[in-house]
Formats: C-alpha cells, structure tokens, sequence
C-alpha cells in the first residue's frame, strides 16, 4: 500500500509556486493506492487564499486527493470557508478489498497555532479503530504533530491534548500516523508493547519558512503489512527533483514475548513527586512504600524529582530525613518544585550533585538537571545532549538517563510542562540508541517505546496531589538479558492496594532493525 503525502503549501503566503508545481508534477506521475495533504494549504484562510486553491492550484492535481486543515487554514474564520470551498473537514475511507481505513481528523484550534483533538474526535478514532481486526492497515491523518522533532527550535505549536491522542493511537493498534504542521520530514516508530505504530510527519512543499537544510519536500509511504515491512522516502524538491532519498526501511513488527531462560540483569524502583511538605506531602503513604522497597531486591532507588514541596530549607531538612529511610542506594535528580526560590542555593547542601551518576555490572545510570530557573518547563540543552552521549559512547551496559522533565505527552494532561529542546533531545536519545530514559513529570506514570528506546515516567509516591484513582505509587522496571536483546517489565506499584498494574513489556534488539536517516 503506498501513500503519497504533501503538507503546508501556505498559498498566499510565503509561498514559493515553482516547489508547488515542481511536487504536483511528481505527485501526478506517481503510482500511489493514496494521495494526501496535510493541512496548511491557505497561509491566512481568507478567502481571496481559499478562491486561489480552489480556482488554480488545487485543479493542478489529476489525482483524488484527501485533505485535512491546518492551522492556518482555520485563521480569520477560515475553518468555516474551508467547509465552503472544500467540504468537511474530516473523512473516513473505508476500503473493503484492500483491507484499508483512513481516518482523517480537523486537529485546530482556531486562531491558534497549537492544536486540540478535542474528547470526541478521540472518541471517534477508538470508534473507527478499536474493533477492527489487526490484519486492517488503520491509518490516522491530521496536522498537528505528536511527538517532537528535532530542527524545529522550542516545543510548541503541538497538540494540548496529545497525550490521550498517543494513547488512543497505541490503544488502537494504529499501525500508520501522518501529520504535517513543522516544515520538515520526520519518523518514528512508536509501541506500549503491542502493534508498532509508524508517525511520519511530512515536511513542506511549498513554504519559504523551511527548516535546517531539507527546505522543500514531498513524502511517499509504502507499508506492507503481510510482510511486516515499511519504507518511507521523501523527495527533495529544489535538488533536481529526481531522486527518492530513505527516511526509514525496516520490520515494523514488535518482538514477542520472550522464550527459553532469561537473566534479570537489573531492578529498578523509580519514585518521583515526593512532596516532601507541611501541607501536601502524605507520611502514611510514604512510609508504607518504603517498607515495601526496603523488603525489594533492588538495585537502585531513581528518584526523577519535584523532591521537596516549594524547596524551602525545612522541606529539604524532612526529605533528607525521611530518603534515609531507604537502605537501597539511592540517586536523584531535581524537579522545578527543588529549584526555586530556594533550591538552586540549598539542594547541593542538601543531597549533593544536581547531576549524578551510578554504575555496577551492568547498568550505567546518568541524572540530569533539566530545571530552569523559575520556570515549569525544563531544558537538557547541547552540552548535557553530548555529554551522555559521550559517557554511554561504546558501553556494553544497559545506558539510562533520567530527568523531571517528560519528552514524551502524557494522557490526562495539558501538554505544556516538557522540555523546551524536547525535539532535539529525542532525536539524540533515539538516533544514539540510548537504552532507557526515567521522567518524573506531573505524577503520572506511564510508559513507551520509540524506536529502540524505552520510555517510563513516575507517578507520585507520597504527594497528595493525586491524578489517578488507584493513589500514590511507584514503578518497579526489571531488565532481563534475552536471546534476542533485551526485555523491559515495567509494573506501576499501588502503595494503598498493593496491586501492580503492568505498564509495559517491551522486547528489544540491541540494535533497531531498520534503516534511518
């Protein structure tokens, strides 16, 4: 099955007509099961743009295309003449003899450059896909991207509410996710441990704000899902237009649960959101837990910030206090909570280096401070980037980094509190095969993969600001050594209940099994 994708034209605007012409020619000598556009077809929704791209620039294009908006489509009341000119904006292609469906959403917010999927466009993405059979290529079209790329400067401009489109995507199985929105070709391969979904972001055709040195692009898709194989290709337009150059190549099929002896190289028990306070920190539950931890085979204690409650010298007196109560070594990292006003001057005093490390035989765990100051959001930035890569560089050891700050958005919340690099951050941590990356934002636990990378943030432990019903816990995360590579247990462990909810099982090669560039 191939796709032919284009994205952001931004007729009006800082349009460049020759990239526009040059992709249409190739979309139209292309042989493809589907053509798509991504949105971002207008650069201000007026209708003088809308008259333009319906009355000469849409009519260039001798294939049936589908079209989602972007945000510039929805400006000046542009989401009410896209209806006009163009139709609804959504579509639901259901293709019986090929085994196909496509579902295309209106992501926007109007007058907004970040978008929002809202509670029933996602309710109508489990209700196209949730009940379809897996042998079904379930592929799920809109603008706005899910995961952050890399060239793109500060995370923005992304969906407020992508934490529960990425859970309905992987709830579903979708095996195909295309989006457009920042000017430069992407991809990623992305798993709870079930199907792997491929997200591939298109880059533009046509809009003179590029990015980096791609400029001016056009994407085709091939997914073959009997042979579990993928290929995604992008063209450069203004170098000749000639030559299809790899994204990706590889076996988009995730690897089984594991058979025959397995050995447990490491367990980990990651805590986070401590609250260490007068006011919001639970001892009961806190104690409780750490009873269970002190009676657990474990190697290290990963406490991924948000220690203290407002980082006042008290509150830095009860956590210190109250972390020796552990009798597992134990490190940790700050949270924006540890930071300001006063933890930038007492947390060293306190617990020592804001930017610590462990290693035994078979793990090496690098923390990072990721806090700005008086800020919620957070930053790595290029030298913390390359010195992690540097001290991981060449490590037959399970390499882990772990930071406050999520990269990947988080169900059930706003997607804002990340980092600010999170684009380039992941595309270093992924492209370098770092083996697992611990976060500790806004006390939800959760976990993934992308690409060869596993992904795991904490709920809270002893907070009473609780998001989830089951109350305060912590993850365990047990690392075996397979036939194949590696296989990650992850369990969320409820401290009121005791009960252990599995929050991932991933199976993975030590090297990915796929071409990326």
């Amino acid at each position: 099955m191939k796709f032919f994708v284009i994205s952001d034209l931004h007729i009006g605007g800082k349009f460049n007509e020759e990239m526009y012409i040059k992709g249409v020619d190739i979309l139209n000598k292309t042989d493809a099961d589907y053509y798509i556009c991504v949105g971002d077809l207008t650069d201000q929704g007026t209708v003088a743009e809308y008259e333009l791209i319906t009355k000469k620039y849409l009519p260039m294009i001798n294939k049936d295309i589908l079209l989602v908006p972007g945000n510039h489509d929805a400006k000046n009341v542009g989401y009410v003449l896209w209806e006009e000119y163009i139709g609804p904006r959504y579509f639901a292609i259901t293709d019986e003899d090929n085994k196909v469906r496509i579902l295309g959403l209106d992501s926007n917010e109007p007058d907004m450059n970040s978008g929002r999927m809202s509670k029933r466009a996602i309710a109508r993405i489990y209700d196209e896909f949730r009940d379809l059979p897996d042998e079904w290529l379930k592929v799920l079209v809109f603008h706005h991207q899910t995961l952050p790329i890399k060239f793109t400067g500060r995370e923005r401009s992304a969906l407020i509410d992508a934490g529960d489109v990425i859970k309905a995507i992987l709830d579903c199985n979708v095996d195909l996710v295309i989006n457009g929105h920042r000017h430069i070709s992407n991809v990623y391969q992305m798993t709870d441990g079930d199907i792997s979904t491929l997200i591939v972001n298109a880059g533009t055709i046509s809009c003179r704000k590029t990015r980096y040195r791609e400029e001016y692009t056009v994407t085709q898709i091939c997914i073959d899902k009997i042979q579990t194989e993928a290929t995604v290709e992008i063209m450069k337009l203004n170098n000749n237009a000639s030559k299809w150059e790899t994204k990706f190549r590889g076996n988009i099929q995730t690897l089984g649960k594991p058979t025959g002896d397995m050995q447990l190289l490491s367990t980990i028990v990651q805590i986070g959101n401590t609250d260490f306070s007068d006011n919001n920190f639970s001892i009961d539950s806190y104690i409780s837990a750490i009873q269970v931890i002190n009676s657990m085979h474990a190697d290290v204690i990963i406490h991924t910030g948000d220690i203290t409650g407002n980082s006042y010298k008290e509150q830095f007196e009860l956590a210190e206090k109250m972390l020796n109560l552990i009798n597992k070594p134990v490190i940790m990292v700050p949270g924006p909570k540890d930071s300001y006003p006063l933890g930038f001057e007492l947390y060293e005093q306190y617990f020592g280096d804001p930017n610590p490390n462990f290693e035994d035989d078979y793990v090496k765990i690098l923390g990072f401070d990721s806090c700005v100051l008086d800020e919620k959001i957070g930053r790595l930035g290029r030298s913390k980037s390359s010195q992690f890569l540097n001290e991981l560089k060449g490590t037959d050891k399970v390499g882990i980094i772990f930071f406050h700050h999520s990269i990947i958005p988080l169900p059930r919340s706003k997607h804002e509190s990340e980092l600010q690099d999170a684009g380039d951050v992941l595309a270093t941590i992924v492209e370098n095969n770092i083996d697992l990356v611990l976060t500790g934002a806004k006390n939800r636990a959760q976990a993934w993969q992308v690409d060869n990378t596993v992904f795991i943030n904490s709920g809270t432990i002893s907070s009473k600001n609780i998001v989830t019903e089951m109350g305060n816990s912590f993850n365990i995360i047990q690392i075996y050594k397979t036939n194949f590579g590696r296989y990650y247990v992850i369990d969320e462990y409820f401290i009121k209940t005791g009960d252990l909810k599995p929050l991932g099982r991933m199976h993975l090669k030590p090297e990915i099994n796929v071409e990326k560039k």
